[in-house]
């Protein structure tokens, strides 16, 4: 029983990264550094990609819409994700380039 619950676990525990689509932090392996989560609750349910730019302190300092991939048209709820995504962290560090991208995948769902 303890090996299956650590077994789900260390399956589980991947998935947060791979909400981490594509680009230079993801093939550089800069780690996310926050705990929150890729799922949101909304009245709309989809996918939204956004491309995030984040500095060398590992904050995000800007988040853009990808409308390629994109199913939810809801504005306010783009904007909920946009301000949920300004909320994450990544590893510091002086080796990393002023303006490090990935391109993150997010998913709303009613709850």
């Amino acid at each position: 029983m303890k090996i299956a619950v650590l077994f789900l676990f260390i399956a589980l525990s991947g998935t947060a990264l791979s909400q981490l689509v594509d680009g230079p932090i993801v093939t550089d392996k800069r780690q996310l550094t926050s705990t929150i989560g890729f799922k949101l609750i909304d009245n709309n349910e989809g996918v939204l990609f956004y491309e995030l730019s984040v500095d060398r302190t590992g904050k995000v300092t800007s988040a853009t819409l990808v409308k390629e991939g994109t199913t939810v048209i809801s504005t306010p709820t783009k904007i909920k994700v946009r301000n949920h995504l300004m909320q994450f962290k990544f590893e510091a560090g002086t080796h990393y380039p002023e303006f490090h991208k990935v391109k993150v995948k997010v998913t709303t769902a009613k709850q």
